[in-house]
């Protein structure tokens, strides 16, 4: 029996203003394209949307795909004829883009571009996550410099400069984001702006490929053919230090907020905010019954500050743990303050952020009474494996655990960020290496002297998980010595204070 095609629904632009983000594809939405008329645009796949303002999307006119860019609401004219003026600046400077092929009006607010679609294409931030070495790294690098050069020798900044903007496609790289686009003036812009530009870039990388950054820098300063300066490479690392620190704090912002990758809900009773993409129906009951839920599930822990329970979701095993209310002072005390279970989701993003592996956080749910805060809770994915404190005692060699939690370690001290609790348990030795949990005590020190002092308590505690095994402490001293030194830990390798 032949099973007919569903049929594909037609829009206007007035459903794609109301629908918000509860827009699903296939569908079709008439266009009146210059020369030929009425053509029926299939959207294929939604690659970005911006409710209400904009969607990216994959779509096909009479079989032919293309890239279209659907601009919508008061805004649509002026979004779209900067996009357009922007892909025009790029490519005055030499540099390859995706071509304009065709724009139409669109009736009730709205306007649509219509893109060359390159279908071998992958973004440089997909590529720059397969590679293993820095060799290749570097030469990606190279050729985005080279990119950037010719763009700021004719006055221009890509705005929201990251990999993600430039797409490999037939062995060649092509600039997008035209909306993104500044055209400074005519003349090349001054070293500066490009500093600033260039640092921009780099801050979207990890703090671990920052040894990238004068082999970058060079390559990038003889294209521009300036004079040697000194101070350059320096000023160039502080505007990094400086542009990834406000990329972080907006990263853990968009946490606590309805956005493309979280659903945000705030009432006068609750406070709910989850990863969209695990926002269910089967989610939103577990929300609602959380405590059912955990007595229904396996308890891990049941202790008076926190209960923490296992339990399975469509197949998928998840971890909730409660953050409990000790008594009538302990609830007046906690009451105005951020609940643990607020921090550690916080402190979730910054370690993913900073790529340092750490607990998955899924969804963080506060019981209030209006700015009253009451028990909270924090829905983690479960993490197969057995903690530090068993796996390296267990582990007949286990070298490549013990520098797997000693690279974490000495991640957290790049980043001035302190554990508050660093035993051995708070560490789950899963499949792809160590993680840290228990994140609620984590802190993020902005003086350096309150961050040595936390830190060391944090050796200290971390070394004590093997007071009574000579050889993981040995180990873990010749692994960690230059932190004991720095920090003044007493370890069997180092004997005294340093």
């Amino acid at each position: 029996m032949m099973v007919e095609d569903k049929p594909i629904k037609t829009v206007d632009t007035g459903y794609l203003i109301k629908s918000g983000r509860d827009i699903r594809t296939p569908f079709r939405l008439a266009v009146p394209k210059p020369g030929t008329g009425i053509v029926e645009v299939e959207f294929v796949e939604i690659l970005r949307l911006l409710p209400q303002k904009r969607i990216v999307a994959r779509a096909r006119v009479n079989g032919m795909p293309i890239l279209v860019k659907t601009f919508l609401g008061r805004t649509a004219n002026r979004d779209a004829s900067r996009e357009i003026e922007g892909v025009k600046a790029i490519s005055s400077a030499g540099v390859r883009t995706t071509d304009l092929l065709w724009e139409a009006d669109l009736s009730e607010n709205g306007r649509l571009l219509a893109f060359e679609y390159l279908p071998d294409a992958s973004s440089l931030n997909q590529l720059w996550r397969t590679l293993d070495e820095d060799a290749q790294r570097t030469e990606i690098l190279s050729r985005v410099m080279s990119i950037m050069s010719r763009l700021h020798s004719k006055g221009v900044i890509q705005q929201d400069i990251h990999l993600a903007n430039f797409l490999l496609s037939g062995g060649e790289i092509h600039t997008i984001d035209g909306g993104g686009i500044l055209c400074r003036s005519a003349a090349p812009l001054g070293e500066s702006a490009s500093i600033m530009n260039l640092a921009l870039l780099f801050a979207q990388f990890l703090a671990r490929y920052d040894c990238l950054v004068p082999g970058a820098l060079a390559e990038y300063v003889k294209t521009r053919d300036w004079p040697g300066n000194p101070d350059r490479l320096g000023t160039l690392q502080t505007e990094i230090e400086r542009c990834r620190g406000i990329r972080m704090r907006e990263h853990i912002d968009k946490a606590f907020r309805d956005c493309t990758r979280f659903v945000c809900d705030s009432s006068f009773r609750r406070f709910v905010v989850c990863e969209r993409r695990a926002y269910g129906s089967e989610m939103q009951g577990l929300i609602a019954h959380l405590d059912q839920a955990m007595v229904r599930g396996r308890t891990l822990k049941r202790g008076n500050s926190a209960t923490v329970a296992l339990v399975h979701l469509g197949g998928r095993a998840l971890v909730i743990k409660r953050y409990n209310i000790k008594g009538l002072f302990h609830g007046v005390r906690r009451a105005l303050q951020k609940s643990r279970a607020w921090v550690s989701w916080s402190n979730a993003h910054r370690m993913e952020f900073l790529g340092i592996p750490a607990l998955k956080p899924v969804a963080l749910i506060e019981d209030r009474l209006g700015p009253l805060r009451r028990r909270a809770y924090l829905i983690t994915e479960y993490i197969e494996g057995p903690d530090a404190l068993d796996c390296v005692r267990s582990v007949a060699d286990p070298c490549g655990e013990l520098t797997g939690l000693a690279d974490i370690i000495q991640e957290l001290s790049e980043s001035q960020i302190s554990h508050g609790d660093l035993k051995a348990t708070n560490f789950l030795m899963a499949e792809g290496g160590p993680v840290i949990i228990d994140l609620d005590g984590m802190q993020e020190h902005r003086t350096r002297d309150s961050f040595e002092r936390a830190f060391k308590g944090d050796l200290e505690r971390f070394m004590s998980n093997w007071d009574d095994s000579p050889r993981l402490s040995d180990h873990f001293a010749a692994l960690l010595s230059d932190l004991n030194h720095k920090y003044g830990v007493n370890t069997p390798a180092t004997g005294t204070k340093g």
